[in-house]
Order: C-alpha cells, then structure tokens, then sequence
C-alpha cells in the first residue's frame, strides 16, 4: 500500500466514526428564560469582576462567592456579560470558528476530548462549544444533547469571559445566589458546574475566549483537584490548537482553489470581453459575496458603500460603527443582512478607466484574511494586465497600420523620384553614346547641350542618393519599429551549415547592392568551422538580422579595400562568433561609446539613419548574443564583433575539402602581382586557397594563378599577355568593374562579388573545367558539384549560378526571406551563350527562390503586353515610361476593378502578357484583382508582378496565395524591374 498524504489534511482520523456523529441542531433552544430572550446582554465595565467575579487567593481553589448585590429588575439571576473584548473576540471567532459544522473530522477529535473531560474529573455530563454574538453552541457533548442555547442565560457564557488564568469552579451553585435561581440550575437540574475558556491569544497579545470546555452534574461535588483542573485546561488548549490547524488546512485548500481558478483564466485566449473571465472567478470563489468593478473617477457609484474609502487597511474596509451598534444593542438576535458591512478592494485599470474591484459581504460572520486580499489583488493585477495588452494590441495594430500607411505614402513619391531620374540617367547616358540615341527625332539635337553639361548627371546621382537615404531611413525605422513582434515570436531553431548561414547573408546584401549601386567595397567571406561544428542550431533570420547591418554599416564607411567577414565556432563554450572588419574611415575614440545607441551617428554628414548598430544590437539579444567594438582606428578601419552563445552543433556529416574534389587543377597557386597589386583582394583569395589544401609558389610551374583586375585595356592586355600558356587563373572583380569585365579571354574566371565561400566553390569548379579544354581533355565528363554544394541549404551548381546570379541580385524580399547565394562567373563561353543560360534560369529560378515562380507554359516574347495598374499618377506614369522605352504595348488602369474589366476584353484580341499591380487601391485592390485575374485564364497564364510601398509579411503571403508572381516593394529601380522581367522574357531588349 503506497502512502500519499494530503499537505491539507485538517487532522488525523479520530477513534470515533465521524459518520456516526449525532445531525447538528438548526434553531436555538430549548429557551428556559423567555423573558430576557431578547435582551441585549450589558457591555463590561471594570467593576464587574469585582461585583460578581473576585480574585481567588488559591487558584486550584472553588471560585469565591461575592457579597450579594441586587440584580436586575428583569432578572433573579447573573446573566452573562459581553467580553471586555467583544468585538476582537468576535472577529477571531467568526474566522477560526467558521463553518465547523462542515469539519466532521475535526467535530469527532473535540468528541474524544469531551469524553476524556468527563472521565477525568468523573462528573455527569461534558461539553465543548463557542459563543458567538446571541448563542452558545454545543460542539461536542457527553450526557447532554448537542443544542444552540441563548448567550444570555448559559453558565458557559460566564466562563468565557473569566479574567486569564482562572477555571470558573462552582461545586455547589444551591449555595451560590448568583446561580441558585439560573434556568440551568432551577430547570436544567444542574447543581455543580466547571469550566475553562477556549483561549486563543492575538498578535497584539491580548487574549480572547474563543469558547469553552465545561464538565457539570446533577449534585453537589466536591472541588477539582488541581490535576483534574490543570487536565481541563489543557484539553483546552488541544482544543484551540485544532480548530487552528483545521482552520489553516481550510485556508490552504481555498487558496489551492484560488491558484486553479487563476490558472484556468491564464490559460484561456483573451476574448472581446477581457474582464468577464476575470469576475467569473471571483464569483466561483465568494458565491455569497457581492462582485462589483467601478471607476474611481466618477461621483455616482453603483453601490452603496464607500468602495474608494481613504479608511482602508491592507484594502480592507469594515462599518464600525454598525458592527459595533450591534454588538452593544442588539447581541440576542441573528446579526441582519441588510447592507455591506466589509469588504476587500484593489486598484485597477479597466475601459473605465482607473478603476477598483470590490469583494463585499453583508454577513457579519464572514472574515477576509490575506489568502482572500491576495487573490483578488491578483485578480486586479489581471484585470490590469489583460485591458492594458488589449490596449497595447490596439495600439500595436494602429501602429503597423501607421507604419504600413506611412510606408506605402513615403515609398510612393520615391518611387517617382527615382523611377524618373534613373529614367532621364538613362536618356542622358544613350545621347553620349554614339548612335545609341533612341529618342525621337529632333528631340536628340535638342537634348545633346544638356547631356554635354558634366554637371546634370551630379545632380540626378544627388537626387538618387537622397532619394535612397530616405528609403533605408524609412525601411531601418519599420524594422525597428517590428522588433517587438519579432521578439515576442517563437525562435525557428533548425540546422544550418555554413554556406546556408553565408548565403543568407550574400542574399541580403546583393539586395543592397543592387538598391544603391554606389561605388562600395568588396565584401569577402571566411570561416574557421571544424568538421564538428558544420552544422549549428540557430535561428537563421534572426542571425542574418544580427549581422547584416554590421556588414553594410562596414560597406557604407569603406571607399576603398575590403570587408571581411570570418565565422568561427568554439566547441567549449557553444559560443558562434562573428567577426567584421573593414579598412574603412574608422570612428574616433570619443565616439564609440555612443555608437550602438538610436539614431547616432559618427559623422554628421554619414549616410544612414543610425539605426544600424541598434538594430544588430537587440536582434542579437534575441538569439543569446552580444555586439561589441573590437578596435577601431581613424583612417585604419574597425572591426566588429558578434558573439552568440548557446549554439550546440548538430546536423550534416563534415563535407570533403574542395581541393580534393577537383580534377584538374593542381594544388598550388601563385599571385601574378600588378604594379601596384591588390593585395587586399589576393591576400583574402589566397587564405581561402589555403584552407582548402592549396599551396603557395613562386615559381612559373604549373599552378593556379591569382590576377588582379586592371582598368585599363592596353594595361589589362598587357598584364594577361604574362599569365603562362596552359595555365588558367582567377581574377576577382569588385562592383564597380562589372560592366568592364573583358569578353575576349579564355583562360581567366572572373569572378564578381560577394565573395563567399560558395561563389569561390564555384569559381575552382570553373577553373577546373576551362584547364581540361585547355589541355585538349575533350573527353573529360562534367565533374560533379562539390560535396558542399550538394547540401539543401547550399547554392546551385555552377551551371546554374550564372543564371541564377541575375536572379538572386534583384530580390525585392527585405530582411524576412533567405535563398540562395549568388554566384556570378564570367568566361567568354558563358557571355557567348548568355540567352541560353537566361531561358534556363527562368525554369531553376523557382527551386530556390523564396516567392513562388511559375514555369512558363508558352515560350515567353520579347515584347509582351503589359497592364499597368496603379491609384497614383505618379506611379502610373513611371511604368509607363518605362514601358514606351521598352518598346511595350501596354494598358493602364487605376484600380483593380478597371484592370479586371481591361483584361477580360483584350482575351480576345490582344492578349495581356504581363502585369504590374499595386496592392492598395481604392474600389478594388491588388490582392481581390489578383483573383479575379487568375480564375478568368485558362491555358495561357499572364506573369503577374505585385509592385507595392507595402511590405509586409501578411501582404506577401496574401500576394502569393492570390496567385502573384513575384513582389517587388518601390521604390523599384529600372535595373531591378530589367532583371525581374528577365526571369520571364529572357528576350527582353533593356537599355
């Protein structure tokens, strides 16, 4: 048998079956003195205990007989008194005493203790009881009936007022004149009487009788000796100690009750109605009190008892005066329920404003202790809680309505702003270019003073690079704003290896480069990861989130050399680290204290809004991490630091080294160092070889080769003119120089930036392939991808790459989306066959890409037909420049329901072939449009872009699941709107 006790447990099981316990009485009687039923008992004063209760000079002693004094008129007897205490002894009763008709437990042990009284002292008759405010009740008899008796007329009543230490002893009350005439004596047949009070002392130290233990018979006897009285008093005092406990283990289990009933709120979803859940509690836990919720701001209250009382006491109130009135008045009848006479109250915040929540009764006998106080301040503390997380979604919900208003009506005049200037760029950039010209006639001449003025392309890059700075303002002040919803958002922990963390981070940032295509140093990647830790558990978009603004803040303040980026594990401590270090300006010494708070910034002219480092700062947190300044010297560069604790490695086996994987090329390589050489880009190309089991020489011998980029063409001749025959080499090109990168060299693999350890992966395979048709191996199979690459999370094949280079850059998907990297090789065989690798990459682009792309169906055409749609004029009017400069045919629509209408008719005729739909328009908007459109086609499906100012994931999602191709957020650049067009119509003329 297994033994689990209750911590509540009231007391151990009596002898005694508590089921045989005779029923409880319900009406007071028998009543032997119905004359003074209904007098009020008279309040003590200090002569009573000299009047009718003297001192005994031994305490063992029979209780001394006073001198005779008359009694009251009404009266042949001493009735009792009330306490000297009264209202105290009350307060104490009604709270330990309370409900004891319900402990049959504790009922059967007061049972034994009576029988013990009686068989100690020998007497008839035994009996435990309280005396409460009109009544003494029997709690426990032995010869007697179980009975409710009137305070007034009871011997017991007199016992329970005895000064401390006294047993109220009458051997004989024949002889006592104060008892020879009492109803118990002439009518009940009772002749000797000894009791002691069931004392209880207070916190204060003043004690009170909460009842007494009294044994009697029908003679005369002799006194109680002092063992039988001392016996008494002790079973007195076990008395007292188990109506404590038992009123304890009652508390207990209420308070139990309390916590389940707090709990089951706490589990519920928040309704409409945050404080129903909160006062149905309170209701299932005082069903018998009054529940009430009122403002404290108003004159006019609902209920009829000062709930906002300056009188409170631990947010406790009581009525005093009409307690105490009864007491002294009206002490022989049952106490009213005719008004609030205490109750408990907390302060609160509810739609009513500051408010406070009542517990009230109107039963005298029902005391509140600090379990009760305690649960319904939590309940307030609720009530608090849930309106003011009401009030925070509403003001959440108003601010991201905010936000997405402020974004769309900010990106839409920057989208016209831009749109229009890269639009005259473009105009201006074809008229200094000899025949290039596509304006129309007579137009050219007029035009070609203005594009000889030097200046007027200064001042549309001005316009461009201010328009650009307001948009990242914009967009780091969005994400800034967003952190609080990402933070309460649970973590998508999953296995990431390596290149999957680097290409989130190459994604992004070629989304950067793409949306500011100022002159910016190169970035390069490395990693110091053992083949244990190849695999990490982390959260990749809070990681990409973290370091991303660390990067392009080293970008945005390095005009020249690079930035590296290194990833190291360390097995001891879990501990991921991050390192960014760039050869930029650099920051002062008294400013890098100040650098990681909002909105600061080094210089006051840097670009920027100075939320960079904020945000890398608080999305690190999230994942148990940290930022902190390395060094940093002016005129030297800085060098920053991520560290994230707790990343435990799990995941993907250790992938071969790349140098193994290759067929071809030999293990070693040599830099054909330029005068003056980049040392910078070479040196970060040549640790890459390192780590990957490559060999530095010196010598001509057969090798890899390391070339820099040369801007000049006689210079760059010249310079490839050294590079060995039979040898291959690879030249790392940065962002300025990619329209310059030669078309006539087949013995070199330019490769573009980011430089990851992937897109370099990539490049090895190339130079591997390009060095077998070198050497005649006509025979000579594809090589495999690299083991790396064969990985999910890793980028696509070098076939691949090239196409998906162009795709990758021109992703409009913000911060939220991860894809793969973007590998960017240029050989003269892959810019000789360009269109094929396009077509290609429209069908793999969908493996990849994180917004669904469809397969086209019918081969695409160069000149599709387009319908724009769009509420602005500013917008509509930008597309549809771009459109005339394309040479598209195209319609235009300001709503969704016109756009529905235009393409139902020209199914017909003309089919639309492509479509460019903004997403918040009046009458019908983007997503509603995009629906409609989607179920009118049958075999032939239009490409359908979403170009909106919104971005947000809700919008994103909904665009996908209407039916949208793609989604580009404005302000959309030309060069960005070429390439995505590209995806679809690789036969697209651009400029």
């Amino acid at each position: 048998m297994h033994f689990f006790p209750k911590a509540d447990a009231a007391l151990l099981s009596s002898t005694i079956d508590k089921h045989s316990l005779p029923p409880r009485p319900k009406a007071i009687g028998p009543i032997f003195d119905a004359n003074n039923f209904k007098a009020p008992l008279e309040p003590w004063t200090s002569d009573d205990d000299s009047s009718f209760y003297p001192p005994k000079q031994d305490p063992f002693a029979a209780s001394s007989i006073p001198p005779e004094a008359p009694c009251a008129s009404s009266s042949k007897y001493v009735r009792s008194r009330l306490a000297k205490n009264e209202r105290l002894r009350l307060s104490m009763l009604w709270y330990y005493a309370r409900d004891l008709d319900n402990e049959p437990e504790l009922l059967a042990g007061l049972q034994e203790k009576a029988c013990l009284a009686q068989e100690q002292s020998g007497w008839e008759y035994a009996v435990v009881g309280v005396l409460d405010v009109n009544v003494y009740i029997r709690l426990a008899t032995v010869g007697l009936q179980l009975a409710i008796l009137p305070r007034g007329e009871t011997l017991c009543a007199h016992t329970v007022t005895q000064p401390p230490g006294n047993i109220f002893l009458l051997p004989n009350m024949l002889q006592d004149w104060r008892f020879r005439e009492s109803p118990y004596v002439e009518h009940g047949g009772l002749v000797a009487y000894a009791g002691v009070p069931l004392r209880m002392q207070h916190e204060s130290g003043e004690c009170v009788g909460l009842g007494s233990l009294c044994v009697a018979s029908a003679t005369g006897r002799d006194p109680l000796s002092k063992t039988q009285q001392l016996t008494l008093a002790r079973l007195a005092d076990w008395i007292v100690h188990d109506i404590i406990q038992c009123a304890r283990a009652r508390r207990q289990r209420e308070r139990h009750r309390f916590v389940e009933l707090i709990a089951t709120v706490q589990q519920e979803p928040d309704g409409e109605d945050v404080q129903e859940p909160i006062l149905r509690i309170l209701r299932q836990a005082f069903p018998d009190e009054l529940i009430s919720l009122q403002s404290t701001g108003t004159d006019q209250s609902t209920i009829s008892y000062p709930a906002t009382t300056s009188d409170l006491k631990h947010g406790l109130w009581e009525d005093d005066e009409y307690i105490e009135d009864f007491i002294a008045n009206s002490n022989f009848d049952e106490p009213p329920k005719d008004r609030v006479v205490r109750f408990i109250s907390a302060q609160c915040e509810t739609k009513l404003g500051p408010s406070v929540l009542v517990v009230a009764t109107k039963d005298f006998r029902r005391i509140f202790d600090d379990v009760d106080a305690w649960f319904v301040h939590t309940c307030a503390t609720m009530l608090t809680q849930r309106w003011q997380k009401r009030l925070l979604t509403e003001v959440m919900r108003a601010k991201e309505k905010f936000l997405r208003g402020v974004s769309h009506q900010l990106r839409t005049p920057i989208h016209g702003i831009l749109g229009a200037a890269e639009l005259l760029t473009e105009d201006l950039r074809a008229l200094t270019v000899p025949g290039s010209s596509t304006l129309r006639p007579g137009v050219e001449a007029i035009m070609k003073p203005l594009a000889e003025l030097g200046k007027s392309s200064i001042y549309l890059d001005t316009i461009s690079t201010a328009g650009r700075e307001l948009m990242s303002t914009v967009n780091s002040m969005i994400t800034l704003n967003r952190w609080a919803d990402i933070a309460a958002a649970e973590r998508q922990y999953a296995t990431h290896g390596i290149d999957s963390l680097e290409t989130s981070l190459v994604k992004a940032l070629a989304d950067f480069a793409f949306r500011d295509t100022r002159t910016r140093a190169p970035v390069f990647f490395h990693h110091n990861l053992t083949s244990e830790s190849e695999g990490l558990r982390i959260d990749i978009n809070l990681f990409r989130d973290s370091i991303l603004p660390l990067i392009v803040n080293a970008v945005q303040n390095t005009t020249k050399g690079v930035v590296t980026v290194t990833q190291s594990y360390t097995q001891d401590t879990k501990t991921l680290v991050v390192d960014v270090e760039d050869t930029g300006c650099g920051i002062p010494p008294e400013d890098q204290g100040r650098i990681f708070d909002l909105y600061e910034k080094v210089g006051e002219h840097s670009t920027g809004a100075g939320l960079g480092l904020t945000l890398a700062t608080k999305f690190s947190a999230l994942l148990h991490g940290s930022i902190e300044l390395v060094s940093s010297q002016v005129g030297r560069g800085s060098h920053f630091r991520a560290m994230f604790r707790d990343i435990r490695p799990s995941g993907p086996p250790p992938t071969e080294r790349t140098a193994l994987q290759l067929k071809n090329l030999p293990l070693s390589y040599r830099h054909l160092a330029f005068d003056p050489p980049d040392v910078q880009l070479s040196s970060n190309l040549a640790k890459y070889l390192a780590r990957n089991g490559f060999s530095s020489l010196n010598g001509p011998q057969d090798c890899l080769n390391i070339i820099d980029y040369i801007r000049d063409p006689a210079e760059r001749e010249k310079y490839h003119s050294i590079l060995p025959k039979g040898q291959v080499a690879i030249c790392l090109v940065t962002n300025s120089d990619e329209s310059d990168v030669p078309e006539s060299c087949t013995n070199i693999v330019f490769v573009n930036g980011p430089f990851s350890s992937s897109t370099l992966d990539s490049a090895l395979q190339k130079a591997d392939e390009l060095l077998a048709r070198l050497r005649g191996s006509t025979t000579t199979s594809p090589q495999p991808p690299l083991t790396a690459l064969e990985d999910p999370n890793s980028p696509p094949t070098p076939a691949e790459s090239t196409a998906e280079s162009d795709r990758k850059s021109t992703s409009d998907e913000g911060y939220d989306s991860v894809a793969g990297s973007s590998v960017a090789l240029r050989t003269t065989e892959a810019l000789l066959n360009e269109s094929v690798a396009k077509a290609v990459s429209q069908i793999e682009a969908a493996t990849s890409n994180d917004f669904p792309i469809r397969p086209l169906i019918s081969p695409a055409t160069s000149k599709p037909m387009t319908l724009i749609v769009d509420d602005n004029a500013v917008n509509l009017r930008i597309l549809e420049m771009y459109c005339k400069k394309r040479g598209l045919a195209y319609l235009s629509a300001i709503d969704g329901h016109q756009a529905v209408e235009l393409f139902k008719k020209q199914q017909a005729s003309s089919p639309i072939n492509l479509i460019l739909m903004d997403l918040q328009m009046p009458v019908c908007d983007g997503i509603s449009a995009t629906r409609q459109i989607r179920a009118l086609e049958k075999t032939s499906k239009a490409v359908l872009f979403i170009v909106t100012g919104q971005d947000s994931q809700m919008d994103r999602e909904a665009a996908s699941k209407a039916g949208a191709d793609n989604y580009l957020v404005k302000p959309v650049g030309i060069r960005m709107l070429d390439s995505s067009l590209r995806r679809y119509f690789p036969d697209l003329v651009t400029s």
